[in-house]
């Protein structure tokens, strides 16, 4: 009889003080390798082919690793056109336990084991009292007004640092804009993909990935640009493309890769936020394009406040990331760890190179660089939140936060590391100047 036992789980979260139980999805209980529970109290629904000898024969044994992090409550058997059995479970501290499920059937005085599953890894995550959004609300509001009109100012600056010749040169050859789309938009969702399936990542984590990867370039990527010494005027253009072309591209992404992955349900893009975000950028770059040409002095002072300004909120950028991330960052493991440091780096990766054998000039490659690797993952965040139950949503949000962090600290690190190097090249020039060779 062996084998011939199929069990799915279908597991659904109960709130205390409610009977909802909400769908989730139908797993194969045998390849099930992680069960992730975030409420105190979970329920388990196993269902098997199996069909009793006598009635009431059969019964379900649950055994446990680590009673501290998860206990059983009880387990109900119901029979239907299937033998269903209900695992209620009741959830005491973070950790991770071992679970395994014996189905039993006693004949007479004899029991004989049907089926066994062991070892099912349950990771407890208990759902904190703050949602994603509420967390955002602890950072202080009056930092946030503060450095407001700072980031305005920044992008305006940034517009009087344009040159309109280099648009009618991007319009005549518009190639760092079509690979910069081609990463974003179809290299980098695919290479997310294939790494959460490499890494086994659970469903609702991997599509947290793959929309962060289908993410359009953020708006650090012309501050980064600047201070790398990037093509500004297309780093600018290239985000607005992206932003642009992301209200076409990120729905589609999204069905294909939710498919992909087994998701079911109606996913939502936040069309306005992805609208709010280009006109944040194209409003304040706008006016300083116009105070270039108007007010020439007044463009100057911005041009000279520039650098140290993006310094300063590209630091408070930082920051606030890991403020509002650290909820989420608490239960990153290893895998989740290495999927955000890889994202950024091979978006960076795939820019530099693809610009490079495309015989671009260096700073457009770095700019193209940039472009795939500083991504808008709050982006990824918002369809995330609006697509997803509360306990899906928190689970896949680690990855947005995740590659936001690391990319702003994989960037920081080429930005400190060209620093350096320059200097060193310039302490070097400076002894040649003193000691020419004879």
């Amino acid at each position: 009889m062996i084998r011939k036992l199929f069990m799915v789980l279908l597991l659904s979260s109960v709130t205390l003080g409610e009977a909802r139980k909400s769908f989730l999805s139908f797993l194969n209980i045998e390849k099930t390798e992680i069960l992730f529970f975030t409420k105190t109290e979970e329920t388990i629904i196993v269902r098997s082919s199996y069909r009793d000898k006598q009635p009431n024969s059969s019964y379900l044994f649950v055994q446990l690793e680590n009673p501290k992090t998860l206990q059983v409550v009880s387990v109900t058997k119901t029979l239907s056109d299937v033998t269903n059995f209900t695992i209620n479970l009741v959830t005491d501290e973070d950790g991770e336990t071992n679970l395994t499920i014996q189905l039993w059937d006693s004949e007479g005085r004899q029991e004989r084991l049907i089926e066994e599953i062991k070892n099912v890894k349950v990771r407890v995550l208990k759902q904190r009292q703050d949602s994603l959004f509420q967390t955002s609300n602890l950072i202080d509001r009056n930092i946030l007004m503060l450095f407001l009109p700072m980031v305005l100012l920044n992008k305006c600056a940034f517009g009087c640092k344009i040159e309109l010749q280099v648009f009618q040169t991007i319009w005549k050859r518009p190639l760092p804009v079509i690979l910069g789309a081609v990463i974003q938009f179809f290299l980098m969702p695919f290479c997310g993909f294939l790494l959460t399936q490499i890494l086994a990542l659970p469903e609702a984590q991997a599509f947290g990935f793959v929309m962060t990867c289908t993410c359009p370039g953020g708006g650090g990527g012309y501050l980064f640009a600047l201070l790398l010494e990037g093509d500004v005027t297309l780093a600018i253009l290239m985000t607005c493309t992206s932003t642009l072309l992301a209200l076409i591209m990120m729905p589609a992404n999204s069905y294909i890769y939710s498919r992909m992955l087994g998701l079911s349900g109606t996913l939502h893009i936040p069309v306005s936020k992805i609208m709010s975000t280009l006109l944040f950028i194209l409003t304040p770059v706008s006016v300083g394009i116009i105070i270039k040409r108007r007010l020439p002095e007044k463009a100057n002072f911005l041009e000279r406040i520039i650098r140290p300004l993006s310094f300063i909120l590209m630091f408070v950028g930082i920051y606030l990331t890991f403020r509002m991330g650290l909820m989420f960052l608490k239960p990153v493991n290893l895998e989740v760890l290495l999927l955000g440091v890889l994202v950024p780096a091979l978006g960076l990766s795939f820019g530099y190179f693809f610009a490079k054998i495309s015989m671009l000039p260096l700073p457009v490659c770095k700019t193209v660089a940039i472009e795939g690797g500083v991504l808008n993952s709050f982006l990824a965040l918002a369809i995330i939140q609006l697509s997803f139950s509360q306990s899906n949503a928190d689970l896949a949000s680690v990855a947005p936060f995740t590659v936001a962090l690391c990319s702003g600290c994989e960037i920081l690190l080429i930005l400190l590391f060209y620093k350096a190097k320059k200097r060193c090249i310039l302490i070097i020039e400076e002894k040649r100047k003193k000691n020419p060779p004879v």
